[in-house]
This record gives structure tokens, sequence and C-alpha cells, in this order.
């Protein structure tokens, strides 16, 4: 890539056309289907369980010949009171030039790129980013529709511990959407309330906050609910799941009302039947299993341009 970075640690971070050119790489890359053949090693260090994102990483590195050495940060090191840091000096030190990292403290891959000799990779830090999920979903919306100018996208759902919405609402922002914010008060973070003054001071009407549900989304193109995050509430953190379930729900009642060509978008994984009904998930408007595939051939795009292809 023209602008080769050594890290990949937050939206944020890249400029439109320097997303663009991922996009346009991983859509060749997806028609080709090809294999590489690199001599060298990743270390997939994560601290928080995960599924698709781990398996994701794991098969872009095979497609591109890669040493994956996964190592699971909750139940080694950490145990035996290893910091964090310490931890990353090891890692340094056996010799890996890509280090991927899921933690749950915001900011650890930042931490991690300023003490480690490899490229860090951040897959996931707390609630605050998720920069390969919003790439892929990107990539997603990309493949139907490559004009991002003004498509109008409602996040719905639980923005104080999603790691993807805020993320995904500055991928979005910058690619040249409108971006609507839907959700009961009491899951609308104050991060989320900063992104959204500071992206309106920069890009007037691009982004509006509700707290309602149906009227902001009839005219929205892509709906996106956020996952319920019931393991990361604690005793102080009261949400009544069955007023959610009522009041914030995407079923297809709603969606009859929307427009005829509205498509439905889900980081995952999914709780059916709390954000979105289960014929919804299956339906021809869902997305979910397509980001879910191109988030493997992103995520080997961006292994490649960290790793100096």
């Amino acid at each position: 890539m023209s602008d080769l970075k050594k890290h990949f640690l937050d939206v944020d971070l890249f400029e439109k056309d320097y997303i663009l050119e991922i996009l346009n790489k991983t859509s060749k890359l997806k028609i080709s289907n090809r294999k590489e053949n690199f001599n060298k090693n990743i270390c997939a260090l994560f601290y928080e369980d995960s599924t698709r994102t781990k398996l994701s990483f794991e098969k872009a590195s095979n497609n591109l010949g890669l040493k994956f050495h996964n190592l699971d940060g909750s139940k080694s090191s950490k145990n035996k009171g290893e910091s964090f840091y310490n931890t990353l000096k090891t890692i340094d030190s056996i010799g890996m030039d890509l280090i991927i990292i899921r933690h749950p403290s915001s900011g650890a891959s930042h931490f991690a790129a300023k003490h480690v000799t490899s490229s860090v990779l951040n897959a996931g830090d707390g609630s605050h980013a998720h920069p390969t999920q919003t790439i892929a979903d990107l990539f997603t919306i990309y493949e139907k529709n490559k004009n991002f100018d003004n498509l109008e996208i409602s996040i719905v759902g639980d923005f104080i511990f999603s790691r993807v919405a805020r993320s995904n609402i500055i991928g979005f922002i910058k690619m040249g959407c409108n971006v609507n914010i839907l959700g009961p008060k009491e899951l609308i973070s104050d991060e989320i309330l900063q992104a959204y003054e500071f992206l309106n001071k920069k890009n007037s009407g691009k982004i509006k906050i509700y707290d309602e549900l149906e009227k902001p989304i009839l005219n929205s193109d892509i709906i996106m609910p956020l996952r319920i995050q019931k393991e990361r509430f604690n005793n102080n953190f009261d949400v009544d799941f069955e007023k959610y379930q009522n009041n914030w729900k995407i079923d297809e009642d709603l969606i009859e009302k929307c427009k005829k060509n509205v498509l439905i978008m889900h980081p995952g994984p999914v709780n059916e039947e709390i954000e979105i009904s289960h014929k919804l998930v299956h339906s021809d408007k869902s997305l979910i299993n397509n980001q879910v595939k191109n988030g493997v051939y992103v995520r080997q795009i961006i292994i490649e341009s960290l790793l100096g292809k």
C-alpha cells in the first residue's frame, strides 16, 4: 500500500483514501482467492473470549502461509501474575513479526505499540475500538454500493459496551455516510456522545442521536443492531431486557415500514429475538454472513500490509 503503516490500531488514524485502498485490494483478493507463503510469525494475544474474530484472523494467516501462534492471555501469563507489559516484552523477545491483541482495557494496543519492535494489530480493546471489524463492515457495504456518500445507516442498541460502535460510527462518517445513533439513554456512553460532538463539528448534519426507533429508521439504507453485552453488565447497571426487546428489537413488522431495499447488518454474535428477529437474521435482506466471510479477506489484506507485502 502507498501509505504503509507499521501498526493497525484505530480507524481514527486512517484517511478515507487509505480505507478505500484497503477495500479495493480486498475486492481483488476476493475475486482471485489467492494464497501466499510468508515465512513470518504471528502471535494472537487474546485476554478475552473470541470466536469469529480469532478464527477469522487464523484463517487469514493460514491463507498467507504464516506461522500462527495462539496465546490465551487470560489463562497463561496473567494467572501467573505477569503484567501485560512483561508479557509483551516476552513475546517480542521470542521474535514475532506481528502481535494481534484483544484486551479488555481501552488503549491496550496503543500501549503495546510503544513497547514492542513488532507490528501491532488491534483486535478489540475494551469498548473503545475494533478497527478490522469496521473495515470488514465497510467492505460489505462497498460490495453492494460503492458510493458511500449520503448512505443512511442506523445503528441501534448498546453503545456503552460495544467495541464496534465507536469505530463504525467514525468509519462510516469518514466515508461520507449519514449515521443515526438509536438507543435508550442508559446505553449511550459518554465516549459516543463525545465522538458525536466532535464529528458534528467536522461533518455538519452527518450524525444524529435519537431515543426512539421507528421514525429515524424509515429512510435508512442499512440498519445495524448491536449485541446487548449482558456479560459486561455489573450489579449497578440495570437494563430491563423485556422492555428493551419490546421497544428496540428489529423485526419484520418494523422492516415492512422501511425502504423496500433496506439491508440488515450486525457485528455479531447475534442475540436473536432480543436485538433482532430470527427471520430477519436469515432473510435475503441480511448481510450478516457476508460480514463474517468478508472479515477473512479484509484481515488478510491488513496483515499483508503490516508485514510489508
